[in-house]
């Protein structure tokens, strides 16, 4: 222990003389240690820890159910009680009905409001491992047939609605009209595959359908659970065929089920990315710890001849890695303490809950990065020393020993590793945000998006439950909106522009029917709506007030629609019918064709790469009962656009206000531009592309970090050999050399293992960029220009590294440099 606080403070010491060495080197693994750390807490978050609060969440399973065909099925609360009596890879089984809608609630004072609601098996909070954080849990008397009714409420809830009271455990509230009893409230932070308010008990009954999920029995696998159930259920279609059974059984953790099937690529890649980065720091601190070893030489030699042993020398070199890595370590666990939560906030939402706890596990990841970095910048240096030290060099007047060829190979081999891996990162984020961006800028048809506002009403179902009251509202609505200064007009949708729509089936009058090509999008619209979105008829007309109920059902079409089903055929006129269920609706008259707005469609393909079929309804011949909000979420109500002449937040308050005027309890949500709106939103896109966006803002600060690092590095090598050289730099310019003749000299020393690191890394990039293929939109893995941009970009900041170095080697006294010792 002596030996050691000696070597400690004989560190410290060293440390403390060398002020500009220990600087660079905590500062450069800090930031490399801070990334890593992140990456791997995203990592672990998005892929392994999954809900928040579970227990052993890697072990509970999301079964998804689907036809040979590929269609998603739900389970028969039937067939559910032969698997979970049948199920041996379980140690429970739990059933969750089809998704809940909004749900109507009223408190004690008898104030309605919507909220969202779901019903769960009495043992789904078991199962999961969560208890109520008050109260009890559901038991099975709560979901027997004829039970009192009893809830359930998020601690958000309680915490907005009730007030945080300590007395509403045993409440009675109305529920859909029907008195209920508030039995728990939830953890903070509890939720269960999405936000929910309200919790209640699935009774039994004929025809219930919905999701099955269970936790898996100690020892049992993911696919030895799904071999099972898939014998369970073919055994079951034996015994009772049903054309509807699942003929597809998959088990799946909550990351595989709600992430997307590309997450271990996107989130695994991330995190390789981060290694990337930590490299390229070791390599700069290898470089600054070689140039600080060859400077002390002089020292070495001193202390062993004094008697100090190889050995000695080599622990406080150790030593003095070990302080510097924990140091860096320290400061890359305050930096991932303090992004953690600000990337988290960045990225909510409220379909996707994840875990993103900084726990001891995180910790202990930290602390092990941190000794990997301390080994890995040692490790060259250490070598050094014990060779020179093997060969007796350090023992005599060895000027220069440690400045030979050796030493200049292992320099330029880490700056060519350092290029290497830059340009894999570099080429890797320039795909990435090139992809992002041709979802963000694709065109979508819309005027000035910017001064477009829009917005999802919410409004009290019970108040507004039929066609008439819904448009009476909207009328008071669009009459006190058109009040507002800087509000020029105001209309109403079933969706907003680029969000999805679901397609259906239609037929022409006049053509045979063609069930699997007449296929379109359907959404509703208000008034003057493609007035207000800047995208005027291109022939016919718009809806107006004077498109009623009473009137002639009409509709209007896009241009792909015309393209595709009428092509050089008189539009205006004809008639067309949705049929839905094989039941065919009402004969639509086509008044109008407009231009192509985007909508994304509602299956797998909402990348925004091209315009589809769209029939456009009259919001007062269908006053919709159900709008869709910008997260996909089905509403008692509409969207709202407005056309603004001033900007945004001189409205904002004013349109809300309005809104709590027409009616108090309506509720205004995600008011924005549409420009903001339609920008990259995972919840609005397809689950494979679902996590480009934080995948694509993540690549470019690593890519510019090692970029950053790289440079740096480069520059400190170059700046080094100069250093060393100047005595040859003198004689060569005292017998003739010219000052370019040096500046290329130095340039060339430089550039050389940065054009060997760029074109392996462009090898490298070749295929690693594959990887990334299934994310990629409109952009090839082998982008010409990220695979031209990104070597040039490194070159040339490779050039500006170089150019400082070059220019002290051009200011070199030939006289002085000659009596340089």
């Amino acid at each position: 222990m002596e030996a050691f606080f000696h070597d400690l403070r004989f560190a410290l010491r060293s440390l403390r003389r060398d002020r500009a060495f220990s600087v660079a080197t905590i500062t450069t693994l800090a930031l490399a240690i801070g990334l890593n750390v992140i990456a791997f807490t995203i990592m672990n978050a998005m892929l392994f820890r999954g809900l928040p609060l579970t227990r052993q969440s890697e072990r509970v399973v999301y079964i998804d159910l689907r036809k040979a065909s590929g269609q998603r099925v739900s389970l028969s609360y039937t067939d559910f009680e032969h698997w979970r009596s049948q199920s041996r890879a379980f140690e429970a089984l739990s059933f969750r009905p089809n998704a809940g809608a909004p749900r109507t609630f009223a408190d004690s004072s008898g104030h309605l409001i919507d909220i969202m609601g779901q019903r769960i098996s009495a043992d789904t909070l078991a199962v999961i491992g969560v208890q109520p954080a008050l109260g009890r849990d559901f038991t099975a008397a709560d979901e027997a047939p004829g039970a009192p009714p009893v809830a359930i409420v998020s601690h958000r809830f309680w915490e907005s609605r009730l007030g945080k009271r300590a007395d509403v455990v045993g409440a009675t509230v109305q529920i859909n009209g029907t008195a209920a009893t508030i039995i728990g409230v939830m953890p903070a932070g509890f939720v269960f595959v999405y936000e929910q308010d309200v919790w209640m008990p699935a009774v039994p009954a004929p025809g219930l359908t919905g999701d099955v999920f269970g936790r898996l029995r100690s020892g049992a696998t993911l696919e030895e659970a799904r071999v099972e159930l898939d014998t369970i259920n073919r055994r079951l279609q034996g015994a009772n065929p049903t054309p509807d059974r699942a003929e597809i059984i998959s088990a799946q953790t909550y990351s595989q089920a709600y992430v997307g099937p590309d997450a271990p690529m996107i989130y695994g890649s991330l995190w390789a990315g981060a290694w990337f980065v930590l490299l390229i720091a070791c390599a700069n601190v290898t470089n600054l710890t070689l140039v600080r070893t060859t400077g002390q030489w002089r020292e070495f030699s001193t202390r062993i001849a004094l008697g100090a042993g190889l050995v000695r020398i080599t622990r406080q070199m150790v030593m003095e890695s070990l302080i510097l890595a924990s140091i860096a370590g320290a400061l890359g666990w305050w930096i991932t303490r303090w992004a953690v939560p600000r990337w988290a906030a960045a990225t909510a939402s409220r379909y996707l809950v994840l875990d993103y706890t900084v726990d001891s596990r995180i910790l202990l990841y930290a602390v092990a990065v941190s000794g990997v970095a301390a080994i890995l910048y040692s490790v060259a240096p250490i070598a050094r020393i014990v060779r020179f030290g093997a060969n007796g060099a350090l023992k005599g007047d060895a000027r220069g020993a440690m400045q030979g060829l050796r030493g200049k190979q292992m320099g330029a081999l880490l700056v060519a590793t350092q290029m290497a891996l830059s340009i894999v990162l570099l080429s890797g984020a320039g795909v990435l945000v090139r992809s992002l961006l041709k979802i963000v800028n694709a065109e979508t048809g819309v005027h000035d998006a910017q001064h477009l506002l829009v917005g999802s009403l919410r409004l009290p179902s019970n108040a507004y439950a039929t066609p008439a009251e819904r448009l009476a509202y909207f009328d008071r609505l669009d009459s006190e909106l058109k009040t507002i200064a800087g509000i020029a007009d105001v209309t109403v949708a079933s969706h907003i522009p680029v969000n999805w729509v679901a397609s259906a089936a239609f037929d022409i009058e006049g053509e045979p029917r063609d069930v699997s090509g007449n296929s379109a999008q359907f959404m509703t619209t208000g008034s003057n709506y493609f007035r207000v979105v800047g995208a005027p008829p291109i022939t016919g007309r718009d809806f107006n007030d004077a498109d009623g109920l009473a009137t002639l059902p009409i509709a209007i079409v896009n241009q792909s629609f015309v393209e595709r089903f009428l092509p050089g055929e008189t539009v205006i006129g004809k008639r067309l019918r949705r049929i839905a269920q094989n039941q065919p609706g009402q004969w639509l008259t086509v008044v109008g064709v407009v231009p192509n707005i985007m909508q994304v469609p509602s299956g797998n393909d909402q990348t925004r790469q091209h315009f589809t079929p769209l029939v456009y309804v009259p919001f007062r011949q269908q006053p919709m009962t159900r709008a869709i909000n910008n997260a996909g979420q089905s509403l008692a109500g509409a969207n709202v656009l407005l056309r603004a002449t001033v900007p945004f937040s001189q409205v904002a308050q004013a349109v809300e206000a309005a809104v709590r005027k027409t009616e108090p309890d309506a509720r205004l949500e995600d008011l924005t531009t549409l420009r903001k709106n339609v920008g990259f939103d995972r919840d609005r896109m397809d689950l494979q592309h679902a996590e480009l966006g934080k995948h694509a803002a993540a690549a470019p600060v690593f890519a510019t970090v090692a970029l950053l690092l790289s440079a740096i590095g480069l520059s400190a090598v170059i700046a080094h050999s100069v250093s060393q050289r100047t005595k040859e730099i003198g004689v060569r310019m005292a017998i003739g050399a010219a000052v370019e003749d040096i500046r290329r000299m130095i340039l060339r020393e430089g550039m050389t293992p940065v054009v060997i690191g760029v074109v392996a890394g462009l090898v490298a990039s070749l295929a690693v960029n594959r990887i990334l293929q299934s994310q990629l939109v409109g952009v090839s893995p082998y982008d010409p220009v990220t695979m031209t941009g990104a070597p040039a970009a490194l070159i040339l900041i490779a050039l500006l590294a170089c150019h400082l170095p070059a220019r002290r080697a051009m200011c070199v006294d030939p006289a002085v440099a000659l009596r340089h010792d």
